[in-house]
C-alpha cells in the first residue's frame, strides 16, 4: 500500500511530552493481592500512554461477501466470518476484491464442522511445514484444526479433529498451539469457580510451570447459582453462568519466535506476559494504580472489556471497551516488557481489530453495519518498531 492512498493520521502525546511508567517490584510498597491475577513483578501504567493515535478518514473495503461477523488478518490474506452456506469462512486477498476461497460448511459430512464462534476465537498458528492453520475446541471438547494452507491448495476444506483426551478436565475454555506440537490448555475447574492451566506436551504429558500455578490459585468467592451449569453435547463440554466467573477468565495470545504467552484478563486490570517454560513472568496494571483483588470485584462488573490480545514481532496489542460513563473502544499497544506504547481510539462499533505490520494499516469492522475499513497507522508504526540498525 502507499501511503498517498491516505490521509495521514495524528499523533498527540501525553501530556508534558512525558509520561511516567512505574515497573514494581518488592520495594514500591504496592501489595499485590493474593487473591489476584498477577504476578510479583508489575507494570503500573497508571492510566497514561505515550501517544495517542487518532485515526485519520480509512478507506471502507468493498467486500464481495455478505454477512460478515469478524475477521482476522495473516499475512497476505484477508480471513473473514460470514453466514454464507456454502461456507463459514471466507479467504480474501488484502485489499478484499479477490476470493481464494470459501471453507468450514456447517453440517456432520466430511470437512465439515458442528460448531465455530467465528475467526478472531480461534486460534492460528504456522506449523512446522509453513502451513498456516486455526485450531478451536468444539462442543465436545475435541480440538478442531483447520489448516488454511492446505485448503487453499486444494480448493476444500482440510480440517481434522481429534480427542485431547482430558477427561478429568471437562469444562475445556481454550487451546492454543505452542511450539514442538505443544498446547495451553485452558479448563474451569470442577467448582466452576476456578481456572486451571496447563502445557500439554507432544507426548501427552502435563507441565504446570510457576507462572500457571500463581494464575491457577486464584478463586471466585462465589458458589455456582442453581441451575447455572448446563451439559450439552457429548459431556465434555458445558455452557455455564457462574456468579463472577469471567472475572478470570482471559484472552489469550502467543509469540513463537519469543517463547511468550499473553493472556489479557476480560474484565479485570492486569495482563499477564509469560514464557511458556516458565523462566519469565510480568503483569501490567493497565488501568488504576493498583491490582484488582478478585475477592473485591464486583462479579457483575462489565463497565470495562480487554479483549482479543493479539502478537506482532514488536508489540501486543488489546482492544480495551469501555462502557462507563460512555462507549469508548481503544487498541491499546505494549512491548513485550510491558511498557505501554501507544493507544488508537476507534470509530463507534469498532470492536473487531488486526493489523497488517507490512503495509502500516490497521483493520476494524464496524459493528452491525458490516464496513471493513482500512487505515493508514504506518507512521505511528515507524515510531514504535526498531529500525533494522537498531
Amino acid at each position: 500500500m502507499k501511503a498517498g492512498n491516505f490521509s495521514k493520521s495524528m499523533f498527540v502525546t501525553a501530556a508534558g511530552g512525558a509520561m511516567m511508567l512505574m515497573v514494581a517490584g518488592c520495594g514500591d510498597g504496592r501489595k499485590v493481592p493474593e487473591n489476584s491475577l498477577a504476578f510479583a513483578d508489575v507494570v503500573y501504567v497508571e492510566d497514561g500512554y505515550p501517544v495517542t493515535w487518532e485515526l485519520a478518514q480509512g478507506d471502507t473495503l468493498d467486500l464481495p461477501v455478505l454477512g460478515v461477523s469478524d475477521f482476522v488478518v495473516k499475512d497476505s490474506l484477508l480471513i473473514v466470518s460470514n453466514n454464507d452456506n456454502a461456507g463459514r469462512v471466507t479467504v480474501l486477498s488484502l485489499d478484499g476484491r479477490t476470493v481464494y476461497g470459501k471453507f468450514l460448511r456447517m453440517g456432520r459430512g466430511p470437512g465439515e464442522i458442528v460448531s465455530f464462534n467465528g475467526v478472531s476465537s480461534v486460534q492460528f498458528s504456522y506449523k512446522e511445514d509453513g502451513h498456516l492453520t486455526a485450531c478451536w475446541t468444539d462442543y465436545a471438547g475435541n480440538l478442531m484444526e483447520w489448516d488454511v494452507t492446505a485448503s487453499l491448495e486444494s480448493g476444500q476444506t482440510e480440517v481434522t479433529s481429534r480427542s485431547l483426551e482430558l477427561q478429568d478436565s471437562p469444562w475445556l475454555l481454550d487451546a492454543v498451539p505452542l511450539d514442538g506440537q505443544e498446547y495451553l490448555i485452558v479448563h474451569a475447574g470442577a467448582d466452576r469457580n476456578s481456572i486451571n492451566r496447563f502445557i500439554l506436551t507432544s507426548d501427552g504429558e502435563r507441565r504446570t510451570t510457576p507462572p500457571l500455578a500463581r494464575l491457577n490459585s486464584v478463586t471466585v468467592k462465589a458458589e455456582p447459582e442453581s441451575g447455572s451449569g448446563r451439559v450439552v453435547g457429548s459431556g465434555n463440554m458445558v455452557s455455564f453462568s457462574v456468579p463472577g466467573f469471567n472475572l478470570i477468565n482471559g484472552s489469550h495470545a502467543y509469540e513463537s519466535s519469543r517463547g511468550l504467552i499473553v493472556e489479557a484478563e476480560r474484565t479485570l486490570n492486569t495482563m499477564n506476559i509469560f514464557s511458556a517454560d516458565g523462566t519469565y513472568a510480568r503483569t501490567v496494571c493497565t488501568y488504576g494504580d493498583r491490582v484488582d483483588d478478585v475477592s473485591s470485584v464486583e462479579h457483575d462488573n462489565d463497565a470495562r472489556l480487554a479483549l482479543r490480545p493479539k502478537t506482532y514481532p514488536d508489540f501486543i496489542s488489546v482492544l480495551h471497551w469501555f462502557r462507563e460513563p460512555e462507549v469508548k473502544q481503544y487498541v491499546r499497544l505494549f512491548s513485550y516488557e510491558g511498557e505501554p506504547l501507544a493507544g488508537i481510539p476507534l470509530p463507534e462499533g469498532g470492536i473487531f481489530y488486526d493489523m497488517d505490520i507490512p503495509d502500516g494499516c490497521l483493520y476494524v469492522l464496524i459493528s452491525g453495519q458490516e464496513l471493513l475499513v482500512r487505515y493508514d497507522v504506518s507512521g505511528l508504526l515507524e515510531g514504535i518498531i526498531p529500525s533494522p540498525e537498531q
